[in-house]
C-alpha cells in the first residue's frame, strides 16, 4: 500500500506527500516495535497478509541498514541540488523501516535498473523522432511498483 501510495502521487505531481511519509513512517515504526514487544507470530493471519514481505529478523541491525539507504539518498540528493528528490530518499528511509536491508537494497536496485532502461527507451525515441528528451525528468518512485509486487508476492 504504501509503494502504491507513494508511486502514484510521484506520477502524478513528481512529489509526494509529508503527510504519507509521516503515517508510513509512523505506522511501520510502530508496527516493528509492537512485533518485538508482544512477539506477534507473523505467520498468522491476518498479520501475514498485512505485514508480507516485513523484515522479521530478531536484530535491529537490519532495519538500521536499511534505513541507511535512504540516507545515502539524501545525501545524494544535497550533493546533487536536487538532482534526486528528498523525498525519494525519504521514501527508501521509511521502507528501510519495513523492509530491512536487503528487500531494501532489492527495491532501489531494481527501480534503478527500470528506471535506465526507461530513460535509455525514451533517448532513443526522441532520437529516432528528432526530439530530445535528455532533459525530461522521471517520477522514480513510479519504478518501484513492480518490484514492490515481487516482494509483497514473494
Amino acid at each position: 500500500l504504501y509503494i502504491l501510495a507513494a508511486a502514484w502521487q510521484d506520477g502524478r505531481r513528481k512529489a509526494v506527500s509529508g503527510w504519507l511519509l509521516l503515517f508510513f513512517f509512523v505506522h511501520f515504526l510502530t508496527s516493528q516495535i509492537v512485533r518485538r514487544v508482544f512477539e506477534v507470530d507473523m505467520a498468522k493471519k491476518p498479520a501475514s497478509i498485512w505485514y508480507q514481505g516485513m523484515c522479521t529478523d530478531p536484530s535491529l541491525l537490519p532495519l538500521w541498514a536499511g534505513c541507511l539507504i535512504g540516507v545515502a539518498l539524501l545525501l545524494v540528493s544535497r550533493v546533487t541540488e536536487g538532482a534526486l528528490g528528498e523525498g525519494d530518499g525519504l521514501f527508501f528511509f521509511i521502507a528501510g523501516i519495513y523492509l530491512g536491508f536487503w528487500k531494501n537494497l532489492f527495491l532501489l536496485c531494481t527501480s534503478l535498473s527500470l528506471c535506465s532502461i526507461t530513460g535509455i527507451a525514451y533517448m532513443v525515441l526522441g532520437r529516432v523522432q528528432g526530439k530530445d528528451y535528455r532533459k525530461r525528468k522521471l517520477p522514480f518512485l513510479l519504478f518501484t511498483l513492480p518490484a514492490g509486487l515481487w516482494l509483497a508476492c514473494g
